[in-house]
């Protein structure tokens, strides 16, 4: 009985500090998942990047085989903070979208929430989107002719509605 217990508590904090991080009461490494990275590239991926920390959170993948049109090999990133309160979080979006303005960088508006894109129309999409004390974007490292921008659209609603404002 000790036994199987002390595995089990063993087993969660493993599956825990590997898989999971818990920023508030949000676990990022569910916000966006491997299928949303297919949907994006458009093409089977895989992980290649994970890096987990207190307040953030980043994931890399790439497609599993290179684009027949492009020849290219996409990628994309998913980065996650969580900031101790708004303030925090709109410095981040306002820093952010001061110091790349003048490379193109501008504010729209998606489904009501703060959100910056950037693109240079041939190799990357950023998107970054503020909705409370969390700052979140996916940017397409990679473009080939499967990009979808609109199911990265789609990736970032999801993602905002799953957040709770506090």
């Amino acid at each position: 009985m000790y036994l199987t217990n002390f595995v089990m508590i063993c087993w969660l904090m493993v599956m825990t500090i590997c898989n999971q991080v818990e920023i508030d009461t949000v676990t990022a490494t569910t916000l966006f998942t491997k299928s949303d990275a297919n949907k994006i590239l458009g093409s089977p991926s895989h992980l290649t990047d994970c890096v987990v920390k207190k307040d953030s959170y980043l994931c890399g993948y790439q497609t599993d085989a290179a684009d027949q049109k492009t020849g290219k090999i996409g990628a994309l990133y998913f980065f996650f903070e969580s900031y101790n309160d708004m303030a925090d979080a709109n410095k981040r979006y306002e820093d952010v979208y001061r110091s790349n303005q003048a490379h193109g960088m501008e504010k729209v508006n998606l489904w009501g929430e703060e959100a910056l894109y950037h693109t240079d129309h041939q190799k990357f999409d950023l998107m970054m989107v503020r909705k409370g004390k969390y700052v979140f974007s996916i940017k397409i490292n990679k473009r080939t002719s499967t990009t979808s921008l609109t199911a990265l659209k789609y990736a970032l609603k999801r993602i905002s509605d799953q957040l709770k404002l506090k």
